[in-house]
């Protein structure tokens, strides 16, 4: 009788997908056995990927393998080390053109150090105290205080964030370029995927809305042997599209630390949080570090329009540059502008001492 209603509920299921227009619907937790668990994880019953193709994506130097590729377990030292043999790869020929040129030649060589010492910089351990990584690009990647930390690189195609449990490297996050993007929607950009790594298994959600529920393209998912690839959607306030790829093994073991550690917690994304309310610490203060210690600054998607957009302080508590520009304004006509002038370094100090990365050396 449990066989047969099993096979009832199985085929019952299976009607409404067709029914609903949905073959490939699915929620985005992933199928559950009788135990509670989940099966294969977020890509199980997903098409497989391209070996080659996903051995790409560990490649240290972009899209040569040969180079040399990022291994699951590698310590943060060891991921800088590979990560600073790419980056001197990519300046020697600069470096070489400039040899009739010493001024020039140095210059390069210390743009060269910059970029390697802001790998360095980047590295954080995430230990309970929360920052603007909890509602950056990666916040629904990771938990407070369950062992894991981050390190960042900019690439040519992507920006690379490195995830590590327990000090040995499991998940890399890669964020697109706005320009690789090429003005594409998640759905077509989802089939340019998988032109390259093979057919995937799309995921939606649904969402809640006055008319009723919605089935929203969540992510794609494909199988990698032993690891999981998946394609997010962060446009709808970054503007990008990102590919996942993790040890699915040790994203279970993450995922039963983060129980133990955050009994009873229910897991969102901080991300889709902060944009939904608009009003709560919807801006990361740390996703430009590589391009703020390089030199090259980026203004985030909309701060061109949305001048008064929240930020997160250490204290917890969301404050506005209009709170803290009124509160400066009237300190500055009480002092005059010698007030104003120590004023303004107060800011920049601050904005310094509230960076969790600064001082993070390897």
């Amino acid at each position: 009788m449990r066989t047969t209603g099993a096979f009832v509920l199985a085929l019952s299921l299976g009607v409404v997908a067709v029914v609903a227009g949905t073959p490939s619907h699915a929620n985005a937790k992933g199928n559950k056995g009788s135990n509670g668990k989940k099966k294969g994880g977020e890509g199980g019953g997903a098409p497989t990927a391209s070996a080659k193709e996903v051995d790409k994506l560990k490649a240290v130097r972009l899209g040569d393998p040969d180079a040399g590729t990022f291994k699951w377990g590698m310590k943060p030292e060891e991921v800088v080390a590979a990560v600073r043999l790419s980056v001197e790869g990519k300046y020697k020929k600069r470096i070489e053109e400039a040899s009739q040129d010493p001024g020039k030649q140095v210059r390069v060589r210390d743009e060269m150090t910059r970029e390697i010492n802001a790998v360095k910089k980047s590295y954080t351990k995430f230990e309970g105290q929360k920052s603007g990584w909890d509602v950056s690009i990666v916040g629904p990647e990771f938990q407070q205080g369950t062992s894991e930390a981050v390190l960042v690189t900019k690439e040519d195609a992507w920006t690379r964030y490195f995830f590590f449990f327990e000090d040995g490297l499991y998940k890399m996050y890669l964020a697109f370029n706005k320009d690789a993007l090429q003005g594409k929607s998640f759905s077509d950009f989802g089939k340019s995927m998988e032109a390259r790594y093979g057919n995937a298994k799309p995921i939606y959600r649904d969402e809640k809305t006055k008319g009723g529920i919605n089935h929203v393209l969540d992510h794609f998912a494909w199988n990698a042997g032993p690891d999981r690839l998946k394609l997010v959607d962060r446009s709808e306030f970054y503007g990008v599209y990102c590919l996942v790829l993790y040890d699915q093994s040790t994203h279970e073991r993450v995922a039963d630390k983060r129980k133990i550690v955050n009994p009873g917690t229910v897991e969102k994304d901080e991300l889709v949080e902060s944009v939904t309310s608009r009003g709560k610490d919807g801006n990361d203060e740390n996703d430009d570090i590589i391009d703020r210690v390089v030199g090259h600054e980026t203004k985030k998607p909309g701060t061109e329009e949305h001048a008064d957009i929240v930020v997160p302080s250490t204290s917890g508590k969301a404050v506005s540059p209009s709170a803290v520009n009124s509160k400066s304004g009237s300190s500055g006509s009480a002092s005059g502008s010698s007030s104003s002038s120590e004023g303004s370094k107060k800011k920049a100090s601050k904005k310094s001492n509230d960076n969790p990365m600064d001082g993070l050396e390897l």
